[in-house]
């Protein structure tokens, strides 16, 4: 099963916006904001220590502020940047989102833009860097649910160190914007790719309830269906049918129109079947085959599914369930020859003669270079006790399996056989062959000529050109016998 990933999309950065001092009505507001500029001074000049001193005691005044005066949403603005620069994503996202719901209400635009580009400008470089990561992890080793060989180990750890990288980083993102589908789809892109689906599932659906507001967040209801089709596919690739058929069980009733859940159930059921005995076999298969024509019910135009079904309820020894799948198949597919011949088959085991007949010759009319419906066709009619048609289609079947194709039919023909011989009024009746197949039985030689077009066969003594076996599948002449 090809495994459906997240695509991740870089942002631009924004430009990180100085803002001016506030007259602030409250003291430990206003040396709060002086903190915060004068480290970022310190910070300019490279006092490390002097920055990290001035932002902890802006951090200690601008929290004691936004107790003391909850109407100074500038000084909120100042506590998401000291937060921000001690690199405190949680705390500043908070502070930065009350400082703009609170500028908002009040209608204040230009404090509003200074709080918001603030944000943008820590929340950009958090999540292009996680970006960044991610395209790193994947160019290292792009198949990293995949097991690695003994050279690929170091390459697999590497990138999982980007991956991590990426985790952090694109935590940090949605810290500081946690309403941001795009950031959310993301960190879930960066969980799914290390094949960690449970913490990429949870992060999607906290998502869709946290970034409600977004106009982007129904992309994490389609992530969320990526990822847990990722996820049940990495069961079914591990074997771990139990646990991939109780998860698609769960993802049916979560998604009860999607055909993709369906096929999904129906394959873990498939392959369980086969690691099963008897009975036990025969259920397995009977729900995959249940599981599979919802599937197609759900969907359609896909015919896989509904031959799937059909398959599935034919080992099952389902029979008339599998008869109405593969007549639903050909319903959309007329000239499908492979579901002519599995109903064809399927009929065969019913005991109905004359309608296996009927489809299996519009098998072998629409595929008539392939042996394996003339062998069909050729054992239908002898099960029903029609031998001279059983041995008409056999003699076709055997000289297609066990004879070789001559390089110039044409050429071939002409050189069978004396003038007056069977094989040579056939040639002057019939012109020339569409394929020549020379082989041998029981120690004599033989040729078959197979006219497509005329749909018939003629096999001849290939030293005496005398005729041995005329084949006809342009009709199935009378009935099989019973």
């Amino acid at each position: 099963m090809n495994k459906r990933v997240l695509v991740a999309a870089g942002s631009a950065a924004a430009l990180l916006l100085v803002a001016g001092v506030a007259a602030a009505r409250n003291p430990h507001c206003a040396g709060g904001i002086q903190y915060v500029v004068q480290g970022l001074k310190d910070k300019e000049r490279g006092n490390t220590e002097d920055y990290l001193r001035q932002m902890m005691k802006a951090v200690d005044q601008l929290s004691m502020c936004a107790t003391e005066d909850t109407e100074d949403q500038e000084a909120l603005g100042y506590l998401g940047w000291a937060y921000a620069e001690l690199d405190s994503a949680g705390p500043a996202g908070s502070a930065f989102q009350k400082a703009i719901d609170g500028l908002t209400a009040k209608g204040d635009k230009k404090k509003i833009e200074i709080v918001v580009t603030n944000r943008e400008s820590y929340w950009a470089r958090a999540y292009n860097e996680g970006i960044k990561k991610i395209g790193d992890a994947q160019g290292i080793y792009p198949e990293f649910t995949k097991e690695p060989s003994a050279d690929e180990k170091e390459l697999k750890a590497e990138a999982a160190k980007s991956y991590e990288s990426a985790i952090l980083s694109l935590t940090r993102a949605k810290l500081l914007k946690p309403q941001h589908a795009l950031t959310i789809r993301n960190l879930a892109t960066a969980y799914a790719l290390m094949g960690r689906f449970d913490e990429a599932e949870a992060v999607l659906k906290n998502g869709q309830t946290e970034a409600a507001s977004d106009a982007e967040v129904g992309k994490l209801a389609e992530a969320l269906k990526s990822v847990r089709a990722n996820k049940a596919g990495a069961l079914l690739d591990a074997k771990k049918y139990d646990e991939a058929i109780t998860y698609y069980q769960e993802l049916t009733k979560a998604e009860p129109t999607n055909a993709d859940q369906f096929m999904g159930l129906g394959s873990a059921l498939f392959n369980r079947a086969q690691t099963k005995q008897d009975a036990a076999k025969r259920a397995d298969f009977k729900l995959a085959g249940e599981a599979y024509g919802k599937a197609f019910e759900l969907n359609p135009k896909s015919s896989d599914l509904g031959f799937n079904a059909a398959l599935s309820y034919q080992y099952a020894g389902e029979l008339a369930m599998s008869e109405a799948e593969w007549r639903a198949v050909l319903k959309q597919n007329p000239d499908d020859p492979e579901a002519l011949s599995s109903l064809g088959s399927t009929l065969a085991d019913m005991q109905k003669f004359d309608e296996a007949v009927q489809v299996l010759n519009r098998a072998v009319n629409l595929k008539p270079d392939n042996k394996t419906y003339f062998r069909q066709l050729g054992a239908v009619y002898s099960k029903a006790n029609n031998n001279a048609k059983a041995t008409e289609m056999l003699m076709v079947y055997m000289a297609m399996n066990n004879g070789k194709a001559a390089g110039d039919a044409a050429a071939t023909a002409k050189g069978a056989g004396k003038a007056g011989s069977g094989a040579a009024n056939t040639l002057g009746a019939m012109g020339n062959p569409d394929a020549v197949y020379e082989w041998e039985s029981e120690g004599k030689k033989l040729q078959t000529w197979v006219f497509n077009a005329k749909k018939q066969s003629f096999t001849f003594d290939a030293t005496s050109g005398t005729l041995v076996q005329k084949s006809d599948w342009g009709s199935t002449g009378s009935a099989p016998k019973k």
